[in-house]
């Protein structure tokens, strides 16, 4: 009887080890890396208080801050090949991520500053990418768009090629949503842009909303927000939008 019990004491400690081990080994999986720091830029590992100074190859987490200063600019590398850039003066940070072979699950968040994002194509249904702004979270599956987020708390999104999703602040994954019977995290496909009458203010109960390539969506902090089709070619003459378009080029 004692033999059991010692038996069995000894399995469970070993198993207690094998999933914090595991769990340890998980966590601490690199996501993403900075591909391209330009200038002054800065990273925030989760769990620390002191700001480091990033460097090429830096390795990203989840939970990891990005911040960058006047002047700098920062590309960062997920691990499946999307790509994100964020301009001077932007906080981004990676909420939580988790890709494999199996499953991809990104969320983060730009609390100021501009970003472009490069995004491949999500393989299932259960995949998702989120990005959360002030006063919008958008909801993607293999797209080019950016977002600036400003000072006022409103963001814009322009949309550049597939389509996203963009809801309120308090659209959560998984939580669902009313509008329009649309599944967050899951944008329809498209086949081009179309037109839209102008721009149109809808009020905060009405949405989550579909922008499509060569749309875009101005959300005020209210919630409220403004839908209309964008000049591509104006667009282009942005410093900010001709570095991405360049950028992009690279990408394999």
């Amino acid at each position: 009887m004692k033999i059991k019990l010692i038996g069995l004491f000894i399995g469970l400690v070993l198993l207690s080890v094998t999933i914090s081990a595991y769990s340890f080994w998980d966590a601490a999986q690199p996501v993403a890396k900075i591909s391209f720091p330009l200038g002054n830029v800065k990273i925030l590992h989760k769990g620390k208080k002191k700001m480091q100074k990033a460097r090429f190859q830096d390795k990203l987490y989840g939970g990891d801050k990005i911040k960058t200063e006047k002047g700098a600019r920062c590309e960062i590398k997920y691990n499946d090949g999307s790509v994100i850039r964020i301009d001077q003066r932007s906080i981004y940070t990676i909420e939580s991520a988790k890709i494999t072979k199996k499953e991809k699950k990104v969320e983060s968040s730009l609390s100021i500053g501009r970003l472009w994002a490069n995004i491949k194509k999500l393989a299932s249904s259960s995949d998702n990418w989120f990005l959360r702004g002030p006063s919008a979270v958008v909801a993607v599956r293999g797209t080019v768009y950016r977002m600036d987020s400003m000072e006022d708390k409103s963001a814009k999104v322009l949309v550049y090629s597939g389509s996203v999703n963009v809801g309120s602040p308090s659209w959560a994954p998984n939580a669902g949503s009313k509008a329009q019977g649309r599944k967050p995290g899951a944008p329809q496909q498209v086949q081009g842009p179309s037109y839209v009458k102008g721009p149109s203010v809808v009020s905060l109960e009405e949405w989550v909303e579909i922008v499509k390539a060569q749309q875009q969506i101005i959300v005020k902090p209210d919630g409220s927000f403004q839908k209309s089709d964008f000049n591509l070619v104006a667009d282009a003459q942005s410093d900010w939008v001709k570095w991405n378009l360049e950028r992009d080029k690279l990408i394999k």
